[in-house]
């Protein structure tokens, strides 16, 4: 009954969000409307406040009104587009945003967001290789630039280079010792690697800086289980839980970790709840019929193996076979 099946790259992808989001605010704020000429009109200076106005506050479709509208005043303006291709990305349009992105490389080649924003857009439809050569020419411009080295570790995660993201991971911490997602995806890193002890180091300072993750509590709690400390891991757990009670996947490790304690009630508690929120989950059923074996409950063991078996759990199956005749 492995702990760690759970602890999976999902969590890659809430982070970048988190990162997407960051770089969104920094747009918001001006740092591209520095760049316009008082001989701009001053309409479409009104449009362009408009529209990033209006992305703030989520009308994402009313600010592309507003840049389309900056953009036909001025189409050699970098500015819209690069808002534009912000609001894209935001709508899930990467091919759209790549376009804008692109154009904006043109308009403005020394410019290191474009890239970085591109490669994100190109994150998302999976061209990794694509991403990692527009982080890099971000970080040519830029070369402290902490945001692409840790979007570009991402991205060599998605490649199996773990390695190589730890690497990125730990340049982007040089850059910006508090950039918590670094601190996190590092420890995934080096959680595959089967660095424990590292992997739980880069977690611990993950929660010092945002304890409100629930995400940094359950893959610390992996890590602990991983190193056979499974007290400390019920409460990385327990605390993951607290944050967020939908999480089954940290339920099934706490539910294990209870299993490898010989607290079976507690596991059986556990695996209930599971079952309650996903009926259709064969492996907590079979789990939950090993724990009740232990408890001597046979019939209760062999009615959740039968079950389990009924979804596809061949585990379920061979324990049916050889413990109910």
């Amino acid at each position: 009954m492995p702990f760690f099946n759970e602890l999976r790259l999902k969590n890659k992808f809430v982070t970048t969000i988190i990162k997407y989001l960051k770089i969104l605010t920094i747009i918001m704020s001006g740092v591209f409307m520095q760049q316009y000429s008082f001989a701009q009109q001053s309409t479409q200076k009104e449009l362009l406040a408009s529209g990033i106005l209006k992305a703030k506050m989520g009308d994402f479709q009313a600010a592309l009104k507003d840049f389309n509208l900056a953009m036909s005043l001025d189409s050699t303006d970098a500015e819209p587009y690069y808002n534009r291709g912000i609001v894209l990305t935001e709508l899930k349009d990467y091919q759209g945003a790549i376009k804008d992105f692109t154009r904006v490389i043109q308009l403005k080649p020394a410019r290191a967001e474009p890239y970085f924003s591109r490669g994100l857009a190109k994150d998302f439809i999976s061209d990794y290789l694509g991403a990692i050569l527009d982080y890099n020419k971000a970080i040519s411009l830029k070369p402290d630039y902490a945001e692409a080295f840790h979007n570009m570790g991402l991205a060599k995660f998605d490649l199996g280079e773990n390695e190589e993201a730890i690497g990125d991971f730990t340049r982007a911490l040089q850059y910006q010792p508090d950039l918590t997602e670094a601190y996190y995806n590092r420890g995934l890193g080096r959680f595959n690697m089967h660095d424990l002890p590292g992997a739980i180091a880069d977690f611990d300072e993950a929660i010092k800086l945002d304890p409100s993750q629930y995400d940094y509590f359950s893959s610390r709690g992996a890590a602990r289980a991983a190193s056979e400390n499974y007290t400390e891991a019920i409460v990385d757990f327990l605390t993951a839980i607290q944050l967020n009670p939908a999480d089954l996947n940290t339920r099934m490790n706490l539910a294990l970790a209870y299993m490898y304690l010989k607290k079976y009630q507690e596991a059986i508690g556990e695996y209930s709840q599971i079952i309650l929120s996903d009926p259709l989950n064969h492996e907590a059923l079979a789990n939950r019929g090993v724990a009740r074996r232990y408890l001597a409950d046979e019939a209760g063991a062999c009615e959740d193996w039968n079950l389990a078996s009924l979804r596809g759990s061949e585990k379920a199956k061979n324990y049916l076979l050889k413990f109910c005749k």
